[in-house]
């Protein structure tokens, strides 16, 4: 059970296509869930041929705008259950054909004034019985003002919102790992703003099946938004700290940009990567 989730931005950018492509031959996800794809359903089955998965179910775009994707394996038994612009609600089942548990992909609506449907949508998806579920994507909206950094602050009445929906939903965030901010309008100015809209939520059942599952935060390069990995395997720690050099930080926007910086600064110049 390993979920990737991301908003893409459009699958219709070649470097697109080749970030996601990297990411599924590095991550082996079981699941991949796509949002802001931007193609047609004849675009979207040759990326699921290419990226080695049997199955999609899309909800297309409208215009220039929106459209979703789940891509799965046939040996994972999953089952589409309901979908909506903002969601695509499948269940994995287990050997027997019997409910195993819930995987939501959830796209929270990009208008501020119009979120409050999709707090709609999520409370609606509320089993009336306790089923094991997962819920991750672009929720496009933050819990704390400690979320967010530039620009204006949040609305107190936004987040409360959102925090009430997943309380009542039994939806708790997972312990992740990596950045904490998930989105940046990639600006490198004065009004540079980042922000963690992206997360995988899980409420208590499920949290028992896959007790080990922590969310990784990628690196992004045509996209605002970093990718999430849900993986159930802990991460190797080491007792001897010393500095190592990830590949995949060259892909991300903001990382590329301070080791641009600090090829440019003199020999007394220091750049802390803890600060990226």
């Amino acid at each position: 059970m390993i979920p990737l989730s991301w908003n893409c931005r459009g699958l219709g950018n070649p470097q697109a296509v080749r970030d996601l492509h990297q990411m599924v031959k590095e991550r082996k996800p079981n699941f991949v869930f796509l949002m802001e794809t931007l193609c047609t359903k004849g675009h979207m089955d040759r990326r699921r041929n290419m990226l080695g998965f049997d199955n999609i179910f899309m909800v297309d775009p409208i215009g220039r705008s929106g459209g979703l994707a789940l891509l799965w394996k046939v040996e994972d038994n999953l089952e589409i259950y309901n979908f909506s612009r903002r969601h695509i609600n499948a269940v994995v089942k287990d050997g027997k054909g019997q409910l195993y548990w819930k995987l939501t992909g959830f796209y929270g609506h990009p208008d501020s004034s119009k979120r409050v449907e999709s707090w709609a949508i999520l409370r609606h998806l509320l089993s009336s019985q306790p089923v094991p579920w997962i819920c991750a994507g672009d929720f496009n909206e933050t819990v704390d003002q400690v979320e967010k950094e530039g620009s204006l602050i949040r609305r107190e009445s936004q987040m409360v919102k959102f925090r009430d929906a997943l309380e009542a939903c039994h939806l708790g965030d997972l312990r992740f790992s990596g950045p904490r901010f998930t989105w940046s309008n990639r600006r490198m100015d004065g009004s540079f703003t980042r922000e963690r809209l992206d997360r995988a939520v899980a409420n208590p059942e499920w949290c028992s099946i896959f007790p080990k599952v922590s969310v990784r935060v990628l690196a992004a390069r045509t996209s605002g938004h970093r990718p999430l990995f849900d993986d159930n395997e802990p991460e190797r720690l080491s007792y001897r700290r010393s500095f190592k050099f990830e590949a995949w930080w060259a892909n991300d926007f903001e990382c590329s940009n301070g080791i641009n910086s600090a090829w440019n600064v003199d020999n007394l110049g220091r750049v802390s990567f803890a600060e990226i």
